[in-house]
């Protein structure tokens, strides 16, 4: 009886089909293209706005050069929170990938630990880009009212 029920069962897993095979990973983002390289020069450009805002380095400029240089700051800034928190036309993506390539080359994330690595490092970017809102606001409303 029990070598019946171990044969039907045999039989059984054998008429079952394999699993099919998990489909590939997506390909990664394209990092290298003009906009890839213009999303990663403007995060690099708003850094050093940031920088300067938070040090009070337009400061050192005269007259009127002062205000004219807060407003480019913070237009900078703005322009680069814009990119990272709507995620337009995958910028927050596309910087996040650059880091990833250095990780672990040129591809997507393909296991459970690469997808929350490249998770973690887009919502890093999306805070990056809150912060970039709130020193560009900063900026252009010192520049516009006057209050220090």
């Amino acid at each position: 009886m029990l070598g019946r029920e171990v044969d039907r069962r045999a039989a059984a897993a054998a008429a079952r089909p394999a699993p099919a095979a998990p489909p590939p990973p997506l390909p990664p983002v394209p990092t290298a293209d003009l906009y890839g390289k213009a999303a990663f020069g403007t995060l690099m450009v708003s850094l050093v706005a940031l920088l300067i805002v938070m040090l009070h380095g337009e400061d050192l400029l005269p007259g009127s050069g002062k205000t004219v240089a807060r407003l480019v700051l913070g237009a900078t800034m703005l322009l680069e929170s814009a990119l990272l928190t709507t995620n337009w036309k995958r910028a927050n993506e596309r910087i996040g990938q650059r880091l990833l390539n250095r990780v672990w080359g040129a591809r997507s994330a393909e296991n459970r630990r690469e997808r929350l690595f490249a998770r973690i490092v887009r919502d890093a970017l999306t805070l990056l880009g809150i912060a970039f809102l709130a020193a560009g606001v900063f900026a252009v409303l010192v520049a516009t009212i006057g209050v220090d």
